[in-house]
C-alpha cells in the first residue's frame, strides 16, 4: 500500500547511500511520495545526484543547500513554492561539528566551533521550520534526527550531546508553536549507525559493538529502519501525533 501517494516532500541531508536521510528518502519514495533533495556542495553533488536520480527526483529539484550560506535556504523554499505550491513533509537530517571538536573535551571547545556545530545541527531545524511554515501550513510534517547522547552521557559523544539535547527541546517547542496550523513535528532517535557523519566519533567501532551487544534485539538499526518510521510519521496514519522523540535502536535506549 502506497500511503504517501500524492504527497510531496523535501529531504535534507543526503551525503551517500549510507546516509540516514537517504534511507528516509527511499522509504518515502517507495510509499509513493514525490521528492526534492538537497546537496551540500559541488563535491557532494557527484554522490547525491545518482541517488536522487534513482529516487526519480527531477533534475531541477536536486538543490544546493548549505545552511551557513546566506540565501541558500530561501532559494530552496522559493523553488519548491514555484514548482509545487505546497510541501507535505520535510526530512531534516543535518548535523556537523569541526574536526577539532571530535577529539576535544566539551569544556575545551572554542566558542566559534561550538556555535558552528549548534548552527548546523540545531538552529538549522528552526530555520527550516520558519522558512517552510507557509508551505507546510494545513497538513504538513517536519521530521528531524537525534541520538540518545542528547539525553544521557555516551562515550566519545560529548561534543554533539548538547546539540542533540537542544534539538530535542526545540522539537517540543516548535510542535507547540506550529500545532495550531496543523504542522506536526517529530524527532527520530536512531541507534548508532556507521554513516559518514558518525565517522568523526572517536572509537565508533566500539560504540557500534556496545549498541549491538546491549540492545534487547541484539542488532544495529539501518538507515532503512529509520526511513520506515519516517515514512509512517509523515503519512496520514500519524495525523494525531506530534512533539515526541521516537527510538529506532533495537531497544538500546531502555538499558541502564
Amino acid at each position: 500500500m502506497e500511503s504517501l501517494t500524492g504527497k510531496r516532500g523535501l529531504v535534507i541531508g543526503i551525503a551517500s547511500e549510507k546516509s540516514i536521510a537517504y534511507g528516509c528518502a527511499q522509504a518515502c519514495q517507495e510509499q509513493g511520495a514525490e521528492l526534492a533533495v538537497t546537496y551540500l556542495n559541488d563535491k557532494a553533488l557527484q554522490h547525491v545526484r545518482p541517488l536522487a536520480e534513482g529516487l526519480n527526483v527531477p533534475n531541477d529539484l536536486i538543490l544546493p543547500f548549505d545552511v551557513t550560506h546566506e540565501g541558500d535556504l530561501d532559494a530552496v523554499i522559493q523553488k519548491l513554492s514555484n514548482t509545487w505550491g505546497k510541501v507535505d513533509f520535510i526530512i531534516h537530517a543535518m548535523a556537523s561539528a569541526t574536526k577539532a571538536m571530535t577529539r576535544s573535551r566539551l569544556i575545551d571547545v572554542p566558542l566559534e566551533d561550538f556555535n558552528f556545530a549548534m548552527e548546523v545541527s540545531c538552529h538549522s531545524f528552526l530555520a527550516v521550520a520558519k522558512a517552510s511554515e507557509q508551505l507546510l501550513s494545513g497538513d504538513g510534517v517536519i521530521v528531524t534526527m537525534t541520538y540518545l547522547g542528547g539525553k544521557r552521557v555516551m562515550p566519545h559523544y560529548q561534543f554533539m550531546g548538547p546539540m542533540k539535547a537542544a534539538l530535542e527541546s526545540c522539537v517540543r517547542y516548535v510542535a507547540n508553536e506550529l500545532g495550531p496550523q496543523n504542522i506536526r513535528i517529530h524527532a527520530i532517535s536512531a541507534g548508532a549507525i556507521p554513516t559518514r557523519a558518525a565517522s568523526g566519533i572517536e572509537d565508533l567501532d566500539g560504540l557500534l559493538d556496545v549498541t549491538q551487544t546491549r540492545s534487547p534485539l541484539g542488532r544495529l538499526c539501518t538507515p532503512k529502519d529509520v526511513g520506515a518510521l519516517a515514512a509512517f510519521l509523515v503519512s496520514p496514519a500519524a495525523v494525531a501525533m506530534t512533539g515526541s522523540i521516537y527510538y529506532v535502536d533495537g531497544g538500546y535506549n531502555i538499558m541502564g
